[in-house]
């Protein structure tokens, strides 16, 4: 039952904590999985995901981008492809799409999104399924501002927030197999919501 699940959104819409909900729904249905992030997944990949994240680095977007191209090619190679291959499923924390949305089209890179349109003919063949979270931004940036510490992406602040929200909304317009799950609300309906998009995408 091998499937590549890819967790999207942007900051403080509780990917973690859905990743927990779905590892644990998986558990109770014995099923075969692993989570990877990006950017890490290898070791090559957690170094990257150290200096990309760094609050004191101020690298140009482009140059954002390639270390996350890096970083994923080699987890798609080494790590995901071959989980799939074994019959697993995989949920990955981010992927592709973060990039055109962060750098390419927040970040007004007209050579990030280039490089997304070669790398998805790769890629977006072997995703099943992409679960777009999604937040009203000043919950979201009401909830980073509760955190102890906060990366480099998470820090820009609210009108950073509202554009990342609407270049979600505007990429996955266009993208099939996507599911959009509202996590502003309570958490007990979120987790309940999810687990019901879960019940249906196990048991295609």
């Amino acid at each position: 039952m091998s499937k590549f699940i890819v967790i999207e959104g942007s900051e403080g819409v509780g990917k973690s904590t859905q990743i927990s909900t779905i590892t644990s729904f998986l558990d109770s249905r014995a099923i075969d999985y692993i989570v990877t992030r990006e950017p890490g997944g290898t070791k090559f990949g957690e170094s990257i995901r150290s200096i990309i994240l760094d609050q004191d680095n101020n690298t140009d977007n482009l140059t954002d981008s390639l270390l996350f191209y890096a970083s994923r090619y080699e987890n798609f190679n080494k790590v995901i492809l071959p989980s799939l291959n074994e019959g697993k499923v995989v949920i990955c924390d981010r992927f592709h799409y973060s990039t055109l949305v962060y750098q390419g089209i927040v970040g007004k890179s007209e050579v990030v999104k280039k490089i997304h349109s070669i790398f998805d003919t790769i890629f977006s063949k072997s995703i099943d399924h992409v679960i777009y979270l999604h937040t009203d931004p000043e919950e979201s940036f009401n909830r980073i501002s509760r955190r102890s510490e906060s990366d480099k992406f998470e820090s820009r602040g609210l009108d950073y927030l509202k554009e990342l929200s609407d270049a979600y909304d505007s990429v996955f317009s266009d993208v099939k197999h996507v599911i959009k799950l509202d996590t502003s609300g309570d958490k007990n309906i979120t987790k309940k919501n999810l687990f019901k998009i879960l019940s249906t995408i196990f048991t295609k």
